[in-house]
């Protein structure tokens, strides 16, 4: 029972708590923290601006978003309890801000915030870096502050010194405070446990005893006097508070003397500037920046910053660390730009070291020169190319210049033996060559459009200033005019295109040339072409009339020969050959009628009666008289719109095409309906007429040719096959059309369109 509980509840508890840091993850990226920054030290202290940098960087790549504010304590300016009230104070405004977390950077700020006993304190996340000397017991009054911390590892430093420089003197500037005191005791006692000689007594002493007066012992390797022999390595504590300023300027100038910084209190501001060697610390304060710090064992700058900013972002997501303290990474670090200062070589270090400050083009210097040389033989094979490029074009340019010349002349010759002219775009006219304006007897070698519209012919001249010079740039024109150049109207050419240079005004090239000839021969092959459809035309008519007729009349003359030759015949089957007689004859009646018509309607002696009509009450009547042909089985409806439109027609005629629409639809259909109706069309401005059905259909290419004459859907069906070109003729002389659309098996629409006055 207990396990299904677990299984049923573990999931649950999966999601919820996804859900919570999904949650904590995307405000920390959304939301703006704000950050109260508290430094130990005054404003302009030399590494002020790199902490900010530094901290703001590894801020953001852990993916917060912040405002920062910050305080100086200036703790080395004031003394004890005014240090403590401005620390109070400080809290008091950064909680007036709003602030979200603290941070704070080194020993006598984190020590001042808490010892001030400011309540407001233990309201705001704390998050302190940098810590050498920590007063844990107060730390852990405040469990809302936690950080990390840099233990000084002296004996290891002194090591380095060692290795670095041989035996040494490594002198610590310490005061009689409580702090330095501690730290002394705390170094004492690493130097004890690693046989490292510690001396704290006359120090003057120490220093004449090493000190070499009279003669100097020259060292090649540095290049200087040695004024000193060390044999042992031993630290040194200077009382910097009681001691002359002589016996420690006296201590500093030592050839194998060092100094070692283990904390940044008043009593070792600025130490290192008396010494002539580079100086070394246990604490990274001033690494990076004075360029007389050579290096130490501790953790760097950068590190702290990345782990504070680690804890920062740790603590905004409602997290705590496993311990209140954590001991930052140490290592072993040395300027790069120090050494070259000092002319220290960087050959031969031992592994662990680890060279910081490497300039770019030093640290890469084999990465750039490689691209260097190999950019070099680029740019080399780049103007090689280039080179080769430019005089291979020069060449293609001197041979087109060539041809160019040898066209130019061609097109001169050309041009002066025909009615070809080259002209060119200037201004507002144009410039022909010399050979037109001999042509229209012209003084100057310039000429208006205004005056070119002298020379057109009266219907070309709207034309012309419309569409000349106009439109798309990036196309080619040509346009036929008639003009009067020569004292006559002849049809000439215009053309031109747009010639583009290097993003340039454009410039306009044309020809002017003569094509009467060509129109001449245009005009005699339309009236040729023409004369030959109407003779196919009249012979297909022909052809077609004569078969149309000959069928009736076979019908007719052999069914009477049977009638007299036989007379056995019952009377049964000479009432049904009198049918067949009759039947065909009414055909031939209809068909001579319709040739008749049609031949009267091309030959425009039909007079047309066209006068207003109710276009509504028109179909009705037509759609009334139709009623009573339409098929048993077949639904005939009426489709007319509720306004009425006023049409210029003969009714007669109109009637005449509706009456074939309908009867063709009912031959045609056996299932359905025929509907009658009417649109209006008014993008148009015309009245669609329409005759639907839902008959066999017309496929598309009978559609093509469903208005010829003597063409039959089926020529096995009764009709002369001239109703829908009758129709046609008809719709032509009163300004309209005849459209058809159909799908085979589905039906027709076929529609008189009418043109509204």
């Amino acid at each position: 029972m207990k396990n299904i509980l677990i299984i049923k509840i573990l999931p649950r508890i999966l999601v919820l708590s996804f859900s919570l840091l999904w949650n904590v993850f995307t405000t920390q990226a959304t939301h703006s923290y704000k950050v109260a920054l508290v430094h130990s030290y005054e404003r302009n202290y030399h590494d002020a601006q790199r902490y900010r940098q530094t901290l703001e960087k590894e801020l953001a790549a852990n993916n917060i978003k912040f405002e920062i504010r910050e305080y100086f304590l200036d703790c080395e300016e004031f003394d004890y309890y005014l240090e403590l009230s401005r620390a109070s104070y400080f809290i008091d405004e950064f909680t007036k801000w709003g602030a979200e977390i603290v941070a704070v950077f080194n020993n006598q700020a984190t020590y001042s915030l808490l010892k001030c006993d400011n309540p407001k304190l233990k309201r705001i996340p704390v998050v302190f870096s940098g810590l050498y000397c920590p007063d844990k017991e107060l730390i852990r009054q405040y469990p809302n502050a936690t950080g990390y911390v840099d233990i000084p590892d002296y004996t290891r430093t002194i090591r380095m010194i060692e290795q670095l420089m041989g035996k040494s003197r490594v002198i610590l500037m310490s005061g009689i405070g409580i702090m330095n005191n501690e730290i002394w005791s705390n170094l004492n006692e690493q130097c004890r446990k690693a046989h490292i000689m510690a001396y704290e007594g006359d120090v003057l002493e120490h220093i004449l005893t090493h000190r070499i007066i009279q003669e100097g012992v020259f060292n090649q390797d540095m290049n200087t006097i040695d004024n000193e022999r060390i044999d042992t390595t031993v630290v040194m504590r200077l009382m910097s508070e009681t001691l002359p300023l002589r016996t420690i300027q006296l201590t500093a100038r030592g050839t194998h003397t060092y100094f070692m910084q283990t904390a940044r209190t008043f009593s070792s501001l600025d130490a290192a500037d008396f010494f002539t060697n580079p100086s070394f610390a246990t604490i990274n304060d001033g690494f990076g920046s004075k360029d007389n710090m050579l290096g130490g064992y501790f953790t760097p700058l950068e590190t702290q910053l990345k782990d504070m900013a680690n804890g920062i972002a740790q603590r905004l997501r409602g997290e705590m660390p496993r311990q209140q303290m954590t001991q930052s990474r140490k290592e072993y670090v040395l300027n790069w730009k120090v050494m070259q200062r000092y002319g220290i070589s960087t050959k031969n270090l031992p592994s662990e070291y680890h060279l910081m400050y490497i300039p770019f083009t030093v640290r890469y210097r084999y990465y750039i020169l490689f691209s260097s040389v190999s950019g070099s033989l680029l740019v080399l094979l780049l103007i090689a190319y280039l080179t080769h490029s430019l005089t291979r074009e020069r060449k293609r340019k001197k041979d087109a210049l060539l041809h160019l010349l040898y066209e130019h002349e061609t097109l001169k010759l050309a041009i002066e033996g025909g009615t070809t002219y080259a002209w060119r775009k200037e201004k507002d006219g144009l410039s022909f060559d010399s050979h037109f304006y001999k042509l229209i007897s012209y003084p100057r070698k310039f000429i208006t459009l205004e005056q070119i519209l002298t020379f057109l012919h009266p219907e070309d001249s709207e034309s012309f200033r419309k569409n000349f010079l106009k439109g798309d740039k990036h196309i080619n024109y040509k346009g036929q005019y008639r003009c009067n150049f020569s004292g006559e109207y002849q049809w000439w050419e215009f053309r031109y295109s747009f010639v583009f240079n290097d993003g340039q005004a454009s410039v306009v090239t044309g020809l002017l040339q003569n094509i009467q000839e060509i129109k001449d021969r245009e005009a005699e092959l339309i009236e040729a072409r023409h004369l030959a459809e109407c003779a196919e035309l009249r012979q297909s008519f022909l052809n077609n009339m004569s078969h149309e007729i000959r069928t009736p009349l076979n019908a007719i003359v052999g069914f009477s020969n049977i009638l007299i030759s036989d007379p056995d015949l019952t009377e049964e089957d000479r009432q049904e050959f009198v049918d067949i007689i009759n039947t065909n004859n009414a055909l031939l009646l209809n068909l001579i009628s319709d040739i008749l018509e049609l031949s009267r309607i091309d030959s425009g002696t039909v007079s047309f009666t066209v006068r207003e009509e109710d276009l509504r009450t028109l179909l009705y009547s037509y759609y009334q008289a139709f009623s009573m042909q339409i098929k048993p089985g077949l639904e005939f409806l009426q489709d007319f719109p509720d306004k009425d439109v006023i049409v210029h027609v003969d009714s007669m005629r109109l009637q005449q095409i509706i009456n074939n629409f309908l009867t063709n639809a009912n031959k045609f259909t056996d299932t359905g309906y025929i509907k009658l109706g009417y649109r209006l069309s008014t993008d148009e401005k015309a009245v669609r007429i329409f005759v639907e059905d839902t008959g066999k259909g017309i496929s598309p290419n009978e559609q093509e040719i469903i208005f010829d004459r003597f063409y039959k859907h089926d020529e096995f069906a009764q009709g002369t096959g001239l109703g829908l070109s009758i129709c046609r003729s008809i719709i032509d002389r009163m300004q309209g059309r005849l459209e058809v659309e159909s799908e085979e098996g589905k039906g027709s629409r076929f529609m008189v369109v009418l043109p509204l006055e």
